[in-house]
């Protein structure tokens, strides 16, 4: 025993990443404790629309899975197995698989903020400030998939990171697995993403290497792409969920002034379903059917509400006919009235940069997810958003910088990624940039070009094809902002004070 305390003591001196990440995650374990004492508690919900009855999920898991066609099946599945292990200890289950979540958040900020160059103060006190900022806290106690997936993504760029400065199976197999997971869970992460991730890794890589990212990447595609095909052979969608029309009608329809909708309706241009809210449950839609039995699909596809909540049950197989019209009826507002839709989605970049905190539709009632929480943390999330969301120009606030900083951050992943093709060259602005040519800088860059890409596909997909609660989509990629905008802060200091240096050395000659 004493000799296997030695070698634990050795090892950890030989390799200090590990002292490093210990000490964030103690960290964040420290803060937990204390956010507890303060009365933060964890709000689990089970009465989303995203998620099936609770009884089902328990009893009849596999079922549920099968037959869930709304929504991409994620976060029914670690419902469900939840409700296994938790039985009445469900919310402390709960719970901790988010602070597990919250681990591996800083760990991998923290990774990639080292990875990028920054000192190990800096890249610490960047990833203990992201985890004690109110949209992390706030979303970290609120049983929703915002905080898992940014979680996740966050842990796939560090992988990407990993796989790429040391090329081997394993960690493309788990970049990859992680990416699959994403595309389970949300939607957004969808096929064609997961190709493109694919893609990507293609390129980063030389010849022997692209054999092994494909090789890496075919049983985590088989198992996104099982998702596509059990829904196109069991309802006729070739996707994650058959709501996605549901999502472009909150960008067309339900943004037409009431006269014109109505007009279109009684003229046979939209259909009666475009008269009913996408968030309407299927109670709303008896009119329009002749019964609310359907031989073909299962109980739980059958009834109007969930039985364990009373609430409406949005896997009804209503929607399999409601949903092919709102597409129709999407696709023709967007014909008619092309400027519409352009106003909105500019209007949504605008509500995707305001305070995430602030994203529930009833927001300053009790109603809000968020309200008990508030209360404790009311005044610091005030303070939060004025600092960040009011200046310069308020609500969007320091975001308004944003496109400045991933300008830069674009030129700096060419010119690091550039410096392997061209060894003479230096990558200029960083003090702490590997020698030009090492594989080091380039992936650097290339771990770069990979957040820009998340942070681009994330803003456009918020922006073009979902309305309203796109500021907590923005939280998915909010660490990867917070990468590029301290690398950007970091290299403009440094400049700042390299030109200071300059002119006193001038001046005293």
């Amino acid at each position: 025993m004493v000799s296997s305390a030695r070698r634990a003591v050795a090892a950890l001196r030989s390799a200090p990443w590990i002292r490093e990440h210990a000490l964030v995650s103690a960290v964040f374990v420290i803060t937990r404790a204390a956010l507890h004492l303060a009365e933060i508690r964890f709000n689990l919900i089970l009465n989303w629309m995203f998620l099936c009855d609770p009884a089902d999920l328990r009893d009849r898991l596999f079922e549920a899975i099968y037959y869930g066609h709304a929504y991409p099946p994620g976060m029914n599945l670690l419902t469900g197995l939840l409700l296994k292990l938790g039985d009445s200890e469900v919310a402390r289950v709960a719970h901790a698989s988010f602070q597990l979540c919250g681990l591996v958040l800083a760990n991998s900020l923290f990774y990639l903020l080292r990875a990028s160059g920054t000192s190990v103060a800096t890249a610490f006190a960047v990833s203990a400030a992201f985890t004690l900022v109110p949209p992390s806290i706030y979303f970290e106690h609120l049983y929703l998939w915002t905080y898992p997936v940014a979680a996740l993504l966050c842990l796939a760029a560090s992988l990407f990171h990993r796989a790429v400065s040391r090329p081997s199976f394993w960690p493309w197999f788990a970049f990859f697995l992680v990416c699959a997971a994403l595309g389970w869970i949300r939607s957004t992460f969808h096929l064609a993403w997961f190709g493109g991730m694919v893609g990507l890794g293609v390129w980063v890589s030389d010849a022997p290497g692209r054999r092994r990212v494909l090789a890496a990447a075919a049983g985590p595609a088989l198992l996104l792409l099982a998702l596509y095909l059990k829904n196109l052979a069991v309802f006729g969608v070739f996707g994650a969920s058959t709501s996605a029309p549901a999502n472009l009608t909150t960008m067309t329809v339900k943004r037409l002034p009431d006269d014109v909708r109505d007009a279109w309706v009684r003229e046979g241009k939209l259909s009666h379903f475009a008269s009913v809210s996408v968030y309407a449950g299927p109670r709303q839609y008896l009119p329009y059917f002749q019964t609310i039995e359907n031989p073909k699909w299962p109980p739980m596809l059958n009834m109007l509400e969930r039985p364990s909540l009373a609430s409406p049950n949005f896997n009804h197989w209503f929607f399999l006919e409601v949903n092919p019209r709102r597409r129709a009826d999407a696709l023709h507002c967007l014909w008619a009235r092309p400027g519409d839709y352009v106003a909105t989605a500019l209007e949504n970049l605008k509500r995707l940069f305001q305070p995430s905190t602030e994203w529930h539709p009833r927001d300053k009632t009790p109603a809000s997810p968020h309200h008990q929480n508030r209360q404790v943390l009311g005044r610091y999330e005030a303070l939060y958003n004025g600092v960040i969301h009011g200046f310069p120009v308020a609500p969007v606030g320091l975001y308004l910088l944003l496109p400045l900083a991933y300008a830069w951050a674009l030129g700096r992943a060419k010119e690091l990624v550039r410096s392997r093709d061209d060894p003479g060259k230096s990558p200029a602005g960083d003090a702490a940039a590997s020698p030009a040519g090492d594989p080091d800088t380039t992936a650097r860059g290339w771990l770069l070009y990979f957040c820009l890409v998340q942070i681009g596909f994330v803003v456009a997909a918020s922006t073009l094809f979902s309305f309203a609660e796109t500021s907590r989509y923005r939280y998915e990629v909010e660490s990867l902002i917070w990468l590029v905008a301290t690398l950007f802060v970091a290299s403009l200091s440094g400049r700042i004070r390299a030109r200071i240096h300059r002119e006193a050395a001038a001046g005293a000659s």
